[in-house]
């Protein structure tokens, strides 16, 4: 085995958004920034209801963290024009990252639709 070979397997996944991501009804979306204006350790979540049918959209995005799993959940309530956002240091740096979003009202939920991406 050469040196190059040996090189390959060790190479760390690079930080890879999740470009947006639509519920199975296209009725919300989300993006997974994985490093928020090219600085690695900031991540940001953008969420966002596209449709006034008295739903909400909801995502969760979960990863190794120092605490272990760390989950982040972030709504977006209303079709009101405006997306939700939050971010933070939430994932190891190049860690694989879980992405589901779905409508919520009440204690209901629809239309899930999961992704990945790379904090």
């Amino acid at each position: 085995m050469t040196l190059s070979t040996l090189g390959l397997a060790t190479q760390a996944q690079a930080s890879q958004n999740s470009g947006w991501i639509y519920t199975s009804n296209q009725s919300g979306n989300v993006f997974f920034d994985a490093d928020l204006n090219g600085y690695p350790g900031i991540e940001k979540m953008t969420v966002c209801d596209n449709t006034s049918d008295g739903r909400g959209i909801r995502a969760e995005i979960s990863g190794k963290s120092p605490d272990g799993t760390t989950w982040v959940f972030q709504s977006d309530p209303s079709n009101d024009g405006h997306c939700a956002t939050l971010q933070g240091n939430w994932f190891y740096e190049e860690s694989p990252v879980n992405i589901v979003i779905y409508e919520y009202w009440g204690d209901n939920t629809a239309h899930m639709a999961t992704a990945h991406a790379v904090a």
